[in-house]
């Protein structure tokens, strides 16, 4: 029996591979910006992944700006405030018809701590199996559309020689919080599945 995160995976998967070749992209950007300065990104790294959230954000764009774009996507950029925390790569947001990802950086492969009325709202979702059950359960026609909150989180290596590459790219589905810490239903690593290499 697959697990739940496999459904989502496959649903997901072209997407995926967007957002990982937008990232990866991205890095090979700021890469070079920092290289035309004469700037080290570890002195930095809020910028330095403010300039990868950019260049993907731009990488993606072509899929919001269209409705009958192959993800059903709807690229969204969260305004600046309290929800965002100034985190890197907080105001990424994609919406396909099942599910809202947020695309957060994280080196220690944590989400952001639920910190904000936001993001608690965020992480508050029913887990994968009493969803299933409730599904079942309220399945009339016209009835409201759920979609899935999950977070795609991930990390890059700035290693000597070495073209940019992630080192983290994991989609993560929260359940909930208790206090600051948030309480997931499962963390999946994407790197294997999907390969590390941009097309």
């Amino acid at each position: 029996m697959d697990h739940p995160s496999d459904a989502v995976v496959r649903r997901l998967h072209p997407l995926l591979v967007e957002v990982r070749d937008a990232l990866v992209r991205g890095l090979a950007v700021s890469r070079a910006i920092h290289a035309q300065h004469g700037w080290l990104a570890s002195a930095d790294r809020h910028l330095d992944h403010q300039l990868v959230r950019r260049e993907a954000m731009e990488q993606l764009r072509p899929y919001a700006e269209h409705a009958d774009d192959p993800f059903g996507t709807q690229l969204e950029l969260l305004e600046p405030g309290n929800d965002n925390l100034g985190l890197p790569m907080s105001g990424l947001i994609l919406r396909t018809p099942t599910e809202v990802l947020r695309v957060w950086h994280s080196e220690d492969g944590e989400l952001p701590a639920a910190d904000t009325q936001g993001l608690r709202d965020y992480y508050a979702q029913q887990p994968t199996a009493q969803l299933h059950l409730q599904l079942a359960l309220d399945d009339v026609p016209g009835g409201p559309a759920r979609r899935d909150h999950l977070a795609l989180l991930w990390a890059d290596s700035r290693r000597p020689g070495r073209d940019p590459e992630l080192v983290r790219f994991d989609l993560v589905r929260p359940r909930g919080y208790i206090g600051r810490r948030v309480d997931v239903d499962w963390h999946l690593g994407l790197l294997d599945r999907l390969g590390r290499t941009a097309a």
